[in-house]
């Protein structure tokens, strides 16, 4: 599924060096491995983990920050981490450690059409959304949600460094015609696209098989595809010039999902406002 080029011989890792060429994918902090590690060890206790993410300030107030934002949806605030942590659990506090450890080591781009401080403010706009309509349509993956709506677009700080030249021409192009699908005009020229991209670098990142396939399917409206509606409804918040947002959201959400209009309007319209806290923590 992730073989994109559709060589018998091919693997992800030598399709992901084929659209990177010589760039180096970086590496999460030495901190974030070892809590991951930790967290994929059942034998591994909890306080055990909350320990290792004191030994690293950054990410532990970072962690805090995240779960008591606005975004994330908790009734309570939590001030302490191994509070936090055993409030999240293995999975959902992994989820929160792998969205802060890819925020880390994005590169900072900064070019006509696309610079870091809007890109993170559209991926807040997606997460703090994702986890409301998640609430409404599936309700026991919110925390994926998030984290998906938040990674989904994860590819494209790392392509546009590698193919700045020819993304300056797709989003002048783009930005020309909303109309035009941006995937469809990353494959007419450079051969590829970010949701594809993202998926390889999900893989090779070690991040779970919800969040590759949530990466590669996100504009997909499919319901034999493996990925929640969430996820692709807020795929359509593309950037943050689009004043008809709301609009197009409650039409999806009721034409494809059922969904009342009234209520969509509603926890759109709270989810948005609910991300420019977090969007400033992400900045």
């Amino acid at each position: 599924m992730l073989n994109i080029f559709k060589k018998r011989n091919t693997t992800p890792q030598n399709d992901l060096q084929s659209i990177l060429g010589g760039y180096e994918l970086p590496s999460f902090p030495a901190t974030v491995m070892n809590v991951l590690t930790a967290l994929r060890d059942p034998d591994f206790s909890m306080t055990s983990v909350a320990k290792q993410l004191e030994g690293d300030p950054g990410l532990h107030v970072k962690i805090l920050k995240t779960v008591n934002s606005s975004a994330f949806g908790l009734t309570t605030r939590v001030m302490n981490l191994h509070r936090a942590v055993a409030l999240l659990g293995r999975s959902r506090l992994e989820t929160i450690v792998l969205s802060q450890a890819v925020h880390s080591v994005l590169p900072n781009v900064d070019m006509p059409y696309f610079n870091m401080k809007e890109f993170w403010h559209s991926a807040a706009k997606r997460a703090s959304l994702a986890r409301v309509l998640a609430l409404h349509l599936h309700p026991a993956t919110q925390i994926e949600s998030f984290t998906s709506g938040l990674l989904q677009d994860m590819a494209l700080p790392i392509l546009i460094t590698v193919k700045p030249k020819e993304y300056s021409n797709i989003f002048e192009r783009w930005k020309c015609s909303r109309e035009i699908s941006f995937n469809k005009l990353e494959i007419e020229t450079i051969g590829f696209d970010h949701s594809t991209t993202g998926a390889l670098i999900a893989k090779e990142w070690g991040l779970p098989e919800y969040l590759i396939n949530a990466i590669l399917y996100h504009h997909i409206e499919n319901k034999n595809i493996d990925v929640e509606p969430a996820i692709v409804i807020v795929s359509h918040i593309r950037d943050n010039y689009d004043e008809n947002i709301v609009d197009k959201l409650v039409e999806l959400c009721t034409q494809k999902y059922g969904m009342d209009a009234e209520k969509v309007v509603l926890i759109t319209k709270t989810a948005l406002e609910n991300a420019e806290e977090f969007s400033q923590m992400l900045a």
